[in-house]
């Protein structure tokens, strides 16, 4: 992300020197997931900042401040999700004094991540399905330093916003649109002449940005990310760069770490039974679930079994069966639990007429209405 822009409030300000900085940000993430709807999760953020003027080019490399979060989610509806978190910064990046750097030239400073102070965050979020294949999500959080720092600075409080949604063009394809809003406080430092304590010039204010970005899943539980980040308004304290347009990508790998059952629900002993994967998202799904309906009344040895992967291939929706990649997927067993048949993609459509063979085969079960 290139900060290349002087601004003074939400007007260009001056740049004379060409001062501007380059942020080149990873983070590392682990997040581990309860069957009690509780999420733990930990990220660490690292990267190089490079400082550039007309004179002189300089990189400060290093970690940031380590971010824990736990998560309570809300149980989800077909339709609708949300969590609540509570988490702690802690500052495990290097730290340069703050106070008084206003005196420097900006080019003096050097920049690190980590900012000297332990934070407090809350977190709420929320999902809501829209037809078949669109969700909209937003976010909510807020932080705030314990204490100052050992140079006696105060950072503000940060409040920062999120809306955006997500189209599935596949069950592996999916394009993402988020508005962010961000605010961060005025912050405070030792007044060195008067005594007491004086507002920071040149920190504090708002941004607005808009990001898009595409999601592709590679196979079941990685997947990759990509996308940009544009500017859309800016209005600070003082004196401050300000991002220019910048992209983003990511790549993550999410596995169960206690085997589970390769399917949701058991069979029904002593009938057929099928289970229907299906997604809101899912086309061939609803006119699967249809064909199924109209059946099912004539189909009284017959256990229909509904498993909603609307979330696939999130960690949180259910696993698909071995063998499946994607949906539409149906399972058939017979009636001693053991499986039959595996319908995936076009296969699964014709489902209705697999059972009616299947009834068919065996001698005591009829296989008309």
């Amino acid at each position: 992300m290139p900060y290349a822009r002087l601004q003074q409030g939400a007007d260009p300000a001056p740049n004379p020197n060409q001062l501007a900085v380059a942020v080149h940000l990873g983070t590392l993430q682990l997040q581990a997931a309860a069957p009690t709807s509780t999420s733990f999760d930990l990220q660490l953020p690292f990267g190089a900042l490079t400082t550039s003027t007309l004179l002189e080019r300089r990189t400060d490399t290093g970690i940031g401040d380590l971010e824990l979060r736990f998560r309570q989610a809300i149980p989800r509806t077909r339709r609708w999700g949300a969590g609540a978190v509570l988490g702690a910064v802690l500052p495990t990046g290097p730290y340069v004094a703050r106070s008084g750097a206003a005196n420097l030239a900006p080019e003096a400073s050097y920049l690190t991540l980590g900012r000297g102070v332990a934070w407090w965050l809350v977190e709420l979020d929320g999902r809501l399905a829209i037809g078949g294949r669109a969700t909209a999500f937003g976010q909510l959080t807020i932080r705030g330093p314990i204490g100052q720092t050992k140079d006696d600075f105060a950072w503000g409080a940060e409040q920062r916003g999120t809306l955006g949604g997500r189209y599935a063009v596949s069950s592996r394809i999916g394009a993402i649109v988020t508005i962010d809003v961000q605010r961060r406080g005025s912050a405070t430092e030792p007044d060195p002449f008067m005594g007491g304590r004086l507002d920071t010039a040149n920190a504090g204010g708002w941004q607005w940005t808009t990001s898009i970005s595409g999601s592709f899943a590679i196979r079941d539980g990685l997947a990759v990310a990509a996308g940009a980040r544009i500017p859309v308004f800016a209005d600070v304290t003082g004196n401050q760069l300000v991002p220019s347009i910048g992209g983003f990508v990511a790549l993550s790998y999410a596995r169960p770490l206690a085997r589970r059952a390769p399917r949701a629900i058991a069979p029904r002993l002593g009938k057929l039974t099928v289970v229907d994967y299906w997604a809101t998202w899912c086309k061939p799904c609803v006119e699967i679930s249809r064909a199924l309906e109209a059946a099912a009344s004539r189909w009284p040895d017959v256990e229909i079994i509904k498993v909603d992967a609307t979330a696939w291939p999130e960690p949180e929706a259910p696993r698909l069966p071995a063998g499946a990649a994607g949906l539409p997927v149906v399972e058939v067993f017979d009636q001693q639990g053991k499986r039959l048949e595996l319908l995936v993609g076009d296969a699964a459509l014709r489902v209705v007429e697999v059972i009616d063979r299947l009834r068919g085969a065996d001698s005591g079960v009829p296989s008309g209405p």
